[in-house]
């Protein structure tokens, strides 16, 4: 039998589907579905890079250019013809024919995206020229003879526009005579002088990149048959069959139909058919890799071809059917059709899918098959690898269970690899049954080790997504069903296996390392280059400045303590609130209240609680800012002369430019909220979380020493910071009042919020310089004083501030 699949398995007569010149030129229409699909995505963002590199090494750098134009350039006078004739010939000519098959064809939405394409790639091409110039960026005195020196090719970009959106929609023998002259178009460019290798490439990039886009918007056609094509197919097999129709649930990359048979003897009977389009390759592939990066075990072994996919899954299934396991039986696997779409037939058993079943028709005998075959599948080292309610085929009259689906399986399976198969058995029967039926069946048919090892795997990211997607708005049923599987097995409920190479929140703290480092390096090279401003600084007040910027730490850690009803270690709250330096220069504000969120709950706070208690810390923050700047203000206003602000203008234009826009947003939110629709949506989207941290306040509220603690640690903190910016100044010479320093600092702060840099670093500093150059201080030393203190609080607090935060991670304290 298997050597009849591989025999099978080559090039199909295609007769009926050589329905006239369309058929020959382009790939099957199907049903119409459009899919946007993630290969896609990573398309775009490998063109804008391929983009960016070639800009920067045209512009710093035309040895390459150089290297290559020596070897390639000119070409010989017997071929000067030939290459110029493959040059417009194939440009122009692969537009023209693209163009015109698609109206002749009446393919109106390939038309759609040629067009749309080109004259994207066009404008592209035209903003780039206009910003390059005529020598495409590169510095003056580079010539290069017998070259256009101009960036982008207009014509290659368009070429490669047009040709790359045409693909999807060809026949294969079609796409590879497309691909054959994008290669062929690129060659003669460059050898013919029409564009330097590296324009060339930067072109080919700028047309591949904007197809993305279009098809990121419009989505890919799938390429797949229709339910007549698919007939058709079987025909080519030699199998009639009528009632053609797309299961109900599908998966990304394969497309399922099923069919009634009545080419057999006996009576009519089901068949399933899977076709494997384009998606198949993508799917795979995209899922292959993120898989690696994501989770310890990567899934079954890559196919590259969709040949290898179905004879590999017609391969597992008649090696399971061997094995004793009921499965179904392979009718052909081979591919057909224009796109060479590749087909998996099988006959259905009796019967309908799990997840269509009733609970009252799953019998315990039912029950023990299904894990009977699971078992059997066990000891042939076969993982299937999809179970879900959809894998597992039952029969209510006749009793019988059937594995199916067998597209993940994998050969000399992992012993994890096999705990997930049960992990899913018994997942995909509690959606159906309930968790306690599931739970008995599984502790009656395994053992307890293997018991153990399921609901050690049993959790979402282990499961199928066809099985995962069944779980959606039901997320206690997996905690059920494994309390009551280690309940019936009598063992002890075993802590569940980390599928993921990297967690959610190492992956959150390895980026906001990353952007923390890069903003952090930024500022201390800055940094590097000022310390001439410190050297004639006063040290005894340079000390304190750093002395009352750390006692800031303090005073936010005493609010913490108050924030919740019950007690907090003094030493870790402090430590969080050093920790939070980092986080807040790695992802701003809402990464310092999930720190201090998660933090709480690590305590053993529960959610509301902590979330409660965070939002109590911001409001008594906010509470603490405003009373200040209000009582400060008019103490202020006349000490501060707006006019005189420093001259070189660029980072202060920045911050009257964010001030306006601060109050430009203020009178917006104000309008619409004054529109009374806009006013009750707001206030029932604010209202639970008001009316939690309302709840947890009155508690907070009714101890006075925890009131004391967050207002007098919100409070102590703004006090700090300002007395760390005063003695800063003290430390050239200079002194302003407390008041004025107050409000310089809320406006610095207040529009360094808003701005696009972590922590607001940069517009902060303008911010500050300008309000002290406006209360009277020199321009040299206000940016002296500014630096000092900035450097004790947001510049060297991020460095301990990362260690701190690792300290806790590895603690568990986070």
């Amino acid at each position: 039998m298997t050597e009849d699949v591989i025999q099978s398995a080559s090039s199909l007569p295609e007769q009926s589907f050589l329905r006239g010149w369309r058929s020959v030129m382009f790939a099957p229409v199907g049903s119409g579905q459009r899919r946007r699909r993630g290969s896609d995505g990573v398309r775009l963002a490998a063109a804008v890079l391929a983009l960016v590199c070639c800009l920067l090494v045209i512009r710093y750098d035309s040895r390459i250019d150089r290297a290559i134009t020596q070897v390639i350039h000119p070409p010989p006078w017997s071929i000067t013809w030939l290459v110029t004739v493959v040059y417009q010939a194939g440009s122009f000519g692969v537009v023209i024919v693209l163009a015109g098959l698609a109206l002749l064809a009446r393919r109106w939405e390939v038309a759609r995206d040629i067009g749309l394409s080109a004259a994207g790639t066009a404008a592209v091409c035209g903003i780039l020229i206009a910003l390059l110039g005529s020598r495409g960026g590169r510095p003056g005195g580079i010539v290069i003879n017998g070259y256009y020196m101009s960036f982008p090719v207009l014509q290659i970009a368009v070429f490669m526009a047009v040709a790359t959106a045409g693909l999807p929609y060809l026949a294969r023998g079609v796409q590879r005579l497309i691909e054959i002259f994008i290669a062929l178009v690129a060659l003669a460019s460059a050898v013919g002088g029409h564009g330097l290798p590296l324009n060339v490439l930067g072109s080919l990039a700028i047309g591949w990149g904007v197809t993305a886009v279009v098809r990121l918007v419009f989505g890919s056609p799938l390429g797949l048959p229709s339910a007549e094509d698919v007939r058709l197919l079987l025909e080519g097999f030699g199998i009639g069959a009528r009632d053609v129709h797309p299961a109900t649930r599908q998966v990304w990359g394969v497309a399922r139909f099923e069919a009634t048979e009545l080419c057999r003897a006996d009576s009519p009977g089901r068949l399933g058919i899977a076709v494997y389009g384009r998606d198949a390759a993508d799917a795979r592939l995209l899922t292959k890799a993120g898989r690696f990066v994501l989770y310890r075990d990567s899934g079954p072994s890559l196919t590259i071809t969709r040949l290898q996919q179905v004879e590999h899954e017609a391969y597992v299934t008649m090696r399971a059917g061997l094995a004793d396991v009921a499965v179904p039986e392979i009718v052909e696997a081979g591919t057909a059709g224009p796109s060479r779409d590749a087909l998996l037939v099988y006959r259905m058993p009796p019967g309908t899918a799990l997840s269509d079943a009733e609970a009252a028709e799953i019998s315990d005998a039912m029950l023990d098959d299904l894990y009977r075959q699971l078992l059997t599948l066990r000891r042939a080292r076969i993982a299937h690898g999809a179970i879900s309610g959809d894998a597992v085929l039952v029969d209510p009259v006749a009793g019988t269970v059937v594995l199916a689906d067998f597209r993940n399986a994998s050969e000399r399976a992992s012993p994890d690899q096999l705990d997930r198969d049960l992990a899913g058995a018994i997942a995909a029967t509690a959606v159906v049954i309930g968790a306690e039926r599931a739970a008995d069946a599984a502790a009656r048919c395994l053992e307890p080790q293997m018991m153990e090892g399921a609901l050690r795997q049993l959790q979402k990211p282990a499961l199928d997504p066809l099985l995962a997607r069944s779980l959606r708005g039901r997320r206690d049923l997996l905690p059920e069903v494994r309390e009551r599987a280690a309940a019936a097995a009598a063992i002890e409920l075993p802590a569940l296996a980390e599928p993921r190479r990297v967690s959610w929140p190492t992956l959150i703290m390895i980026i906001g390392s990353l952007i923390g480092g890069w903003a952090l390096i930024g500022v201390l090279i800055d940094v590097a280059g000022s310390f001439d401003t410190v050297i004639g600084a006063d040290w005894l007040w340079v000390i304190m400045a750093f002395v009352l910027a750390q006692l800031a730490y303090v005073a936010s850690a005493v609010e913490s303590l108050g924030s919740v009803a019950g007690p907090l270690p003094l030493g870790r709250t402090l430590a969080v609130e050093v920790a939070k330096a980092f986080s807040g220069l790695a992802g701003g504000a809402p990464a310092i209240f999930a720190t201090r969120v998660r933090y709480y709950q690590k305590q053993g706070y529960d959610t509301p609680v902590a979330l409660s208690s965070g939002a109590i810390m911001t409001t008594a923050s906010w509470i603490s800012t405003a009373v200040l700047f209000v009582v400060s203000l008019p103490f202020a206003w006349g000490s501060l002369d707006l006019e005189a602000t420093p001259q070189a203008g660029g980072d202060s234009k920045l911050v009257w430019i964010i001030l306006a826009l601060v109050v430009l947003i203020g009178l917006v939110v104000g309008l619409a909220l004054a529109v009374p629709r806009l006013r009750r949506l707001a206030a029932e989207k604010m209202r639970p979380k008001l009316r939690d941290i309302w709840g947890n306040l009155k508690v907070v509220a009714s101890s006075p020493g925890k009131l004391v603690q967050l207002l007098g640690g919100a409070f102590g903190r703004d006090l700090l910071v300002a007395m760390a910016l005063s003695v800063s100044l003290r430390a050239f010479g200079d002194h302003l009042r407390l008041p004025i320093l107050i409000v310089v600092i809320t406006l610095a702060a207040l529009i360094g919020g808003i701005a696009p840099s972590p922590g607001g670093m940069g517009v902060v500093e303008a911010g500050l310089i300008l309000g002290l150059t406006a209360a009277g201080v020199a321009e040299a030393d206000a940016t002296a004083a500014v630096f000092i203190q900035r450097l004790f609080t947001s510049y060297l607090p991020p460095i301990w501030g990362w260690i701190t935060l690792v300290w806790m991670r590895k603690r568990e304290y986070l």
